[in-house]
């Protein structure tokens, strides 16, 4: 019965902000009191400002007419096995409930929205994307995916459907948003594909329910969602002036990270991310390796591709030989040092605990730092240097 009601008031044109406070501050059994003439009884009880939609709950045609159609609405849901989440429901996405004013309602088809997907990036960006976009995608995606990413994107032509193709091939998982119902999809040329996203445990996201056509001005709302379920968002190709560039504003807005590939040369859909590079709205991407930039920008550590692995331990060890000048001759210094009573050179606990501070910073164990500094002894031994 709540839900009824909660969709009811959807559909009678109160606000979001407003639909969100009612959610959450009124118990379920209260809420039909909205359809009893209760309404300035639930106003101060709640502290809640619905005075602007009294003579809109006077008019008893209008009410039953919109409860009808929610009532309506959920009996398809139940067809096609789409969810209605509330926004106080333990299903309702973390990452997109932290941001302003979220959607009071969400229709999901597939499983739910899980704590794993909170590991999440957006991946945006032009519908007529040239071959510089659609590598970037490839393999950015790729490795993102295979680091347990989740891949969020719209379901468009272009960029978002190289974003989610590229994902389903690397075996992981995506997620598209949509701008209308879910009891269709748009553009209809891309059905195949949002079946492969349900089939291989994905997901399709929308905050409008079934029989809402797509529109103009819901793909601006659509791109909020996009960048609100994720930690971060890539821009993968756009022009200046682009739709892809309301995913960026939400995702700034949002206090966000915005990242994008270093084009080799100005093109008209490249244009965009220059002027994001130039404008320090966007962290640079330079090669098709240097995914792990994002994974280290956005809090995480690579944990699946070993030779990447291996190539940042190695770096970090030759950052800190480099940056403090270690040289064989500095072990002169250790004839100076006064042995413990086991033979070796003491160490006190604070320099000790600098030293692990140290590597703590460069992402070393103790472990891993000896055993690269025993590495390049021994390769350099055998180079006779």
């Amino acid at each position: 019965m709540d839900k009824v009601v909660y969709i009811a008031l959807q559909l009678l044109g109160i606000k979001n902000n407003t639909l969100i406070d009612i959610i959450n501050l009124i118990p379920n059994k209260e809420v039909k009191k909205f359809f009893e003439k209760d309404l300035m009884e639930i106003q101060y009880k709640y502290n809640i400002d619905i005075s602007s939609y009294m003579m809109l709950f006077k008019d008893s045609q209008i009410i039953k007419k919109n409860m009808k159609k929610a009532e309506h609405i959920l009996e398809i849901n139940k067809k096609l096995k789409i969810k209605t989440i509330l926004i106080n429901s333990k299903f309702y996405p973390t990452n997109l409930k932290k941001i302003n004013n979220p959607p009071a309602i969400l229709y999901i088809k597939g499983g739910n929205i899980k704590k794993q997907d909170e590991k999440s990036i957006a991946c945006v960006g032009t519908r007529n994307p040239t071959i510089f976009g659609k590598k970037a995608v490839n393999s950015i995606v790729s490795s993102l995916a295979k680091e347990s990413f989740t891949i969020i994107s719209g379901l468009a032509y272009g960029i978002d459907a190289e974003a989610h193709k590229t994902c389903l091939t690397a075996k992981g998982r995506t997620i598209a948003v949509l701008a209308h119902g879910l009891d269709m999809i748009y553009p209809k040329e891309n059905m195949k594909l949002a079946e492969e996203i349900l089939n291989s445990g994905g997901i399709l996201v929308s905050e409008y329910p079934v029989e809402t056509k797509p529109e103009k001005f819901r793909f601006v709302d659509r791109n909020k969602i996009i960048s609100g379920l994720s930690k971060g968002t890539i821009v993968f190709e756009t022009k200046e002036k682009s739709g892809t560039m309301h995913t960026v504003n939400y995702t700034l807005k949002q206090d966000k990270k915005v990242f994008c590939p270093i084009p080799l040369r100005y093109e008209l859909e490249t244009a965009g991310l220059i002027k994001l590079l130039k404008e320090n709205k966007a962290i640079g991407i330079r090669t098709k390796d240097n995914y792990d930039l994002v994974v280290k920008e956005l809090g995480y550590k690579i944990v699946n591709d070993k030779n990447k692995i291996s190539q940042i331990k190695s770096e970090s060890i030759d950052n800190i030989i480099n940056n403090f000048d270690i040289r064989l001759e500095h072990l002169n210094n250790l004839k100076n040092k006064e042995f413990d009573g086991r033979g070796s050179f003491g160490i006190n606990k604070n320099v000790y605990s600098t030293f692990k501070d140290i590597l703590k910073e460069n992402n070393l164990t103790v472990k891993e730092f000896f055993n690269g500094i025993i590495f390049s002894i021994v390769d350099n031994y055998k180079k006779g240097e």
